[in-house]
């Protein structure tokens, strides 16, 4: 939204190109019709000698988590003075907004500190998030305005900083961890009515299920109920499976996608009859409670262990990230992983 970004919808009637900023039209509700297919965003790539941009989200885990407040700023400049500025804020109202105000403040200015207090205290007006279980309103306005006062504090810095992880975990094929290009097709197309894959090592073919997400094809299709359904929006991640050789959240997944692919649930982490030594560990180290999201951290952590075959606390900290524990015992499960990473942990 604040590159200017534009979308292509296409049907059997043909494609027509829509700026972003008019495609959402109220909370999950936008202009494409029932036919209609998003199939390209484009956008400008920023000048970098003339402009900088920077995006930051704020949200209650590091990983897989629905936004409290985000917010994206570009700025152009002509020396050290702002020509124009956008500054977009998400989760804070029913659609993306803009912070008008803070934006026409900015223009003919320097960017210093005075005048990023300014510009953030602006934003923050713009604001108008409703309570919910994330967060109260009154904290989303506050917090628009620390996201917006870090963005612009981040561009006023030369160089920009980037807090990118310089090795993150992946949760994907080993190759992936390097920067390696995976080179197995992401995207394929169904030529008949039938899914035929691959689940923990059998073939499996599918005559119906397509409007399915993966999830409910595992569960219903495939009777395999270890995978388990927390949110449905992929932000729990009791979901948690591998496809092609990374961990994915199967209920944002269409099914079709299961089409030619690979699949590991948590039925396939054990081998010939055996626990795999994680799912021991997690017994052992009294990592198992109510025991609803430990398929999912099961599956991120072993996934973990094939990326990293001595991960640290923390690198095991991020590999969960995008897990959520409702029993609130994560240092059982940290632990657990620790200890299966020293014993070697292989099926």
């Amino acid at each position: 939204m604040a590159l200017g970004a534009s979308l292509i919808l296409r049907s059997a009637r043909g494609q027509r190109t829509i700026p972003l900023a008019e495609f959402y039209t109220g909370v999950r509700k936008t202009v494409m019709q029932p036919d209609e297919m998003l199939v390209d965003i484009h956008f400008p790539a920023l000048d970098p000698k003339k402009a900088r941009g920077a995006f930051l989200r704020l949200t209650l885990r590091r990983a897989q988590a629905i936004s409290l407040v985000n917010a994206a700023v570009i700025l152009q400049f002509s020396g050290e003075k702002i020509n124009s500025a956008v500054i977009t804020l998400g989760a804070v109202a029913p659609v993306i907004i803009r912070a008008k105000a803070a934006e026409d403040f900015l223009a003919g200015k320097k960017l210093a500190a005075k005048n990023i207090q300014h510009a953030a205290e602006l934003a923050r007006q713009a604001a108008t998030p409703i309570d919910d279980v994330r967060s109260s309103a009154a904290y989303r306005k506050e917090m628009v305005m620390v996201a917006v006062s870090r963005v612009l504090t981040d561009l006023m810095a030369r160089p920009q900083p980037q807090r990118i992880p310089k090795n993150p975990i992946m949760l994907g094929p080993a190759s992936a961890s390097s920067g390696a290009r995976i080179r197995k097709p992401i995207n394929r197309l169904i030529d008949q009515a039938v899914i035929q894959t691959s689940i923990n090592g059998k073939p499996y073919s599918f005559s119906s299920g397509h409007e399915k997400t993966l999830l409910r094809l595992l569960r219903e299709d495939a009777l395999l109920i270890g995978t388990k359904e927390g949110c449905a929006e992929g932000e729990c991640g009791a979901c948690t499976v591998f496809l092609d050789g990374k961990a994915v959240m199967s209920c944002l997944v269409p099914a079709p996608r299961a089409h030619g692919a690979e699949i590991v649930t948590i039925e396939g982490l054990s081998h010939n009859g055996g626990l795999h030594p994680l799912q021991q560990a997690f017994i052992d180290n009294g990592a198992v409670q109510c025991g609803y999201c430990t398929p999912g951290f099961l599956m991120s952590a072993a996934k973990l262990l094939e990326e990293r075959r001595r991960p640290t606390r923390q690198e095991a900290q991020q590999a969960i990230a995008g897990n959520l524990c409702r029993c609130t015992g994560y240092y059982k499960i940290l632990d657990a992983i620790q200890v299966a990473s020293k014993a070697g942990a292989k099926p």
